[in-house]
């Protein structure tokens, strides 16, 4: 799992980057008239832009929680690794999805994301996870 997680803060990581370099680009060549505008006068919409490096900042930084978590084996890493699937699917579903059904899309996703924390609570305060872990070998 510590190996997921950092393959996922890797490539959020390095996606917000990029985002926040074009961002800064773009401000940069604003400043000068002399330089090429074709960045300035291109169809990339700064608020946009703006948008999506603040969603793939927001999701690097849970990403880094959950790799965190898994790396030192903190007691919450569970909870982070759930978070971060949840975050995961959330964006997916943002940028997949019909901008019609985006609203509906995302609230069923939280509802059964909190139906699956309530299960997972449920299986280990009755010990079936404890038995899962004994029969799997882990």
């Amino acid at each position: 799992m510590t190996f997921i997680n950092g393959v996922l803060l890797g490539s959020v990581g390095a996606l917000a980057s990029v985002l926040g370099i074009i961002l800064f680009f773009r401000w940069v060549m604003t400043l000068d008239a002399t330089l090429d505008q074709t960045v300035v006068q291109s169809g990339l919409p700064l608020g946009e832009l703006l948008r999506d490096m603040c969603i793939f900042t927001a999701l690097s930084g849970v990403a880094l929680a959950a790799f965190w978590g898994e790396l030192r084996m903190r007691p919450w890493r569970v909870g982070a690794d759930w978070l971060l699937a949840v975050s995961l699917a959330g964006v997916a579903v943002y940028f997949f999805a019909e901008p019609a059904a985006r609203p509906r899309d995302l609230g069923v996703l939280g509802v059964a994301a909190v139906a699956g924390m309530l299960i997972y609570g449920a299986a280990s305060s009755l010990g079936l996870l404890a038995r899962l872990s004994r029969w799997l070998g882990d």
